[in-house]
């Protein structure tokens, strides 16, 4: 599946990149690269969480930090972590193409001997 999904280590997750269209890709293996998706998409709430709680850590962190310095610090890292969370709902929000068309009638044959 890696060559349809990349790592991201900034959201800790695997995120599409296809190389090439939609629609250029065997009904098959749009079915394996959707099937792949909402595994990913299943993991993004409790990734949301994860840096839910560590933004509330921060926080706190910054309620009693005095230094002016390292108060901007945990500003951005507050900042990054909240961009993470828009991006994973970002993501998501995504919802691929669930209807697979099949190209031929051939095809469309060929796919529902395979269930």
């Amino acid at each position: 599946m890696n060559a349809w999904f990349t790592y991201d280590p900034r959201l800790d997750l695997e995120i599409p990149s296809l190389s090439r269209e939609w629609s250029e890709i065997s009904v098959t293996e749009r079915e394996k690269i959707l099937e792949h998706w909402e595994r990913v998409r299943g993991a993004i709430p409790s990734r949301i969480s994860l840096f839910e709680a560590k933004i509330e850590e921060l926080q706190g962190l910054l309620h009693h930090e005095e230094e002016w310095g390292q108060t901007l610090s945990l500003m951005d890292q507050v900042t990054d972590y909240a961009s993470r969370i828009n991006d994973l709902n970002i993501l998501f929000r995504t919802q691929p193409d669930a209807h697979i068309e099949h190209d031929t009638p051939k095809q469309q044959e060929h796919h529902d001997r395979e269930k």
